[in-house]
């Protein structure tokens, strides 16, 4: 394959799996693939990637390698911080390893950063000038974009929403993360049930909703109202234009509708509250934590 354009291979760790693509500089899609994320170590991991590197660097013209992952990412030393579910990638510096197998460029940026990246660039956000991301999934990771720019904060964490704590159950905190993710409302709808989590995702959970299904209905009314209280406390705290939503859930029909009648009960209790959080879907899916990786690069590399 013969392509006159740059491209670049770009990598998306995520907990059981790493998605991978070559991409033009334009954020074109030429290939796509898939390899399993857990390994022993990061050497281990790059001894199965390897081969596969081998065969697209046979086929493509690489310009470098642009990564996406879990973890507070320092981007100026490569060193990935913070705790992830793939223990193995972190305090150890990432980008020399790959620069040191592979002789090419690295750059290494945090998922939901990347994913605000994209948005930024070419998505939902790129109107705005500044704005925050919540990623519902596993947890709820997020970003902040002011001007075109991330903001990470002194220890690397702004825009790690899932920490913060939105209420207390039997003198246990309620995170973001086990309030208002998807996982967590999964894992509430298998217990009501009396069913496996496995036997759930967010697409049927929704579905069994829409369906008026009476176990699921004051679950999910739950959840949408956590979230609506979610976004208020980012709203007043940060004060952005507006507040995108990634992650699967976020193409369940209604989303934003239902999340908007919250707020107006919210609102409705606190009349004082005058300014309202304007929730948007993203643009991009899948591939977001991709196209941001891409963008992160293209800004440090040029």
């Amino acid at each position: 394959m013969t392509l006159k354009d740059d491209l670049f291979l770009t990598l998306d760790f995520g907990g059981s799996s790493v998605k991978g693509a070559v991409m033009s500089r334009d954020a074109q899609i030429h290939e796509r693939f898939s390899l399993p994320s857990q390994a022993d170590s990061y050497e281990q991991w790059l001894d199965t990637f390897t081969p596969k590197f081998d065969e697209l660097l046979e086929r493509f013209a690489l310009k470098g390698i642009a990564i996406s992952t879990c973890g507070a990412v320092n981007v100026d030393t490569g060193v990935i911080e913070g705790a992830s579910a793939l223990p193995y990638i972190h305090d150890i510096d990432v980008r020399s390893l790959y620069q040191a197998r592979f002789h090419l460029p690295v750059e290494l940026e945090n998922d939901g950063c990347c994913a605000a990246l994209a948005e930024d660039w070419l998505g939902a956000g790129k109107e705005d000038d500044e704005f925050c991301l919540l990623v519902l999934g596993s947890g709820i990771g997020g970003a902040i974009v002011r001007d075109g720019r991330v903001i990470k904060g002194t220890h690397l964490h702004a825009g790690e929403f899932g920490y913060c704590i939105l209420r207390f159950e039997e003198g246990q905190p309620i995170t973001y993360s086990n309030a208002a993710s998807t996982r967590a409302l999964v894992k509430n709808v298998a217990m009501n049930k009396s069913q496996k989590v496995e036997d759930f995702d967010g697409v049927k959970v929704f579905s069994l909703y829409e369906q008026g299904d009476n176990d699921v209905l004051p679950l999910v009314e739950q959840w949408y109202g956590d979230l609506a209280t979610i976004l208020f406390n980012v709203q007043y705290s940060l004060d952005p234009k507006r507040i995108l939503l990634g992650g699967a859930v976020s193409r369940s029909p209604r989303l934003i509708d239902n999340i908007n009648r919250k707020l107006d009960e919210l609102q409705a209790s606190i009349p004082i509250a005058r300014i309202r959080p304007v929730p948007a879907l993203t643009q991009f899916g899948n591939d977001a934590n991709l196209i941001g990786a891409l963008k992160h690069f293209l800004n440090r590399q040029g």
